[in-house]
């Protein structure tokens, strides 16, 4: 046996997956997430903007929240949430959970009724990241 360190290549980075999934279904908690996302699109098909989301378990991540500038203060961001919250639930999901730091989107999220839960103070230094939850 012996320590390596370096770059995680697909074959590392599977042989890690593996075994904490194997031991997650050893604990009773087969794991079983799906990705799902919604865009905000033109006639065109252009992407203005878009979330997505995974859910595991009972909880839905928003991994991901994007409006472009332009379409920013319409109402679009909250519609995107609206749509992902319902889908959530319709996946079996009774929360959601994510993170902004304090630059993004902490009103935004406050407004739509997601309270803080922690916080990781001066990360990135003089900023902090705030994670939020919302039941359903």
């Amino acid at each position: 046996m012996m320590l390596e360190d370096g770059e995680a290549g697909e074959e590392d980075f599977g042989a890690l997956s593996a075994g904490l999934l194997a031991y997650h279904a050893q604990c009773g908690h087969t794991r079983k997430s799906i990705k799902f996302n919604i865009f905000l699109k033109d006639g065109m098909g252009c992407i203005w903007g878009g979330v997505i989301c995974t859910c595991l378990w009972n909880g839905m991540e928003i991994n991901s929240l994007w409006v472009d500038e332009s379409k920013r203060g319409q109402g679009w961001g909250k519609k995107l949430m609206e749509k992902a919250e319902a889908e959530g639930k319709r996946r079996g999901c009774t929360f959601a959970y994510t993170n902004t730091f304090t630059w993004q989107a902490t009103g935004f999220y406050q407004k739509l009724g997601y309270a803080e839960y922690g916080k990781l103070e001066n990360f990135p230094e003089g900023n902090n990241l705030i994670y939020y939850r919302k039941n359903f």
